[in-house]
């Protein structure tokens, strides 16, 4: 990528995940902190808490602005919480489908290791494929204590929760939805079997 404004590029648009809190705006990262933390330590080690992490993902979010402006590109960041689940789903001939991600996702192992075993979070990537999209860096994550740590491996929605694989797919469907161009979301998670269509993507793009 060139490294000069002066120079020319074909890029014409950079998307960036990164994460909730991390813009560095008022009122971001509500929430996060010790008694997530302590969920983080001692039910899921993939749970975000922020912490040390949110200046260098703030400092990142900066580098690609400045890159897309200096190069005349548009941006996207789109914003992750507890990244959970990327795999095929439940081994179950519910609906006449054995692993219902199977075709879009990492492979089953992804459930042989990790926290607090398999069973949720197959079930996680088998019913809550949902999507929300949220402007801005304005997730709250409002629970704590003994709720952050049942929430950290809870299948259902969560505050705070992002799939894996709609996170994956909110990055993909930035590089065209005209409505992501120079803007930052978050994507949290909502009860569904399946992924959002291209139609209901466009929609959830037209609220930014």
């Amino acid at each position: 990528m060139p490294e000069g404004p002066d120079e020319k590029s074909k890029v014409k648009k950079i998307v960036f995940m990164s994460r909730n809190g991390a813009s560095g705006r008022e009122g971001s990262g509500e929430g996060l902190g010790f008694l997530i933390k302590g969920a983080k330590d001692f039910s899921n080690p993939d749970i975000w808490a922020g912490g040390e992490y949110v200046s260098a993902y703030t400092a990142l979010e900066k580098k690609v602005m400045d890159k897309a402006k200096a190069i005349g590109a548009d941006f996207t960041i789109v914003r992750a919480g507890t990244l959970k689940g990327g795999g095929p789903g439940l081994s179950s001939t519910q609906d006449g489908r054995q692993f219902p991600r199977a075709k879009d996702s990492l492979a089953e192992a992804i459930y042989k290791t990790g926290p607090a075993g398999r069973n949720w979070r197959a079930v996680f990537d088998t019913s809550t494929q949902g999507v929300e999209i949220v402007p801005g860096d304005k997730v709250k994550i409002p629970v704590a204590g003994w709720f952050s740590i049942k929430g950290a491996i809870s299948f259902d929605v969560e505050p705070g929760d992002s799939s894996r694989l709609g996170v994956a797919g909110a990055m993909v469907q930035s590089l065209t939805q005209d409505k992501a161009a120079n803007t930052d979301f978050a994507v949290a998670t909502a009860v569904g079997r399946d992924p959002p269509t291209p139609e209901a993507w466009t929609k959830l793009f037209s609220s930014l």
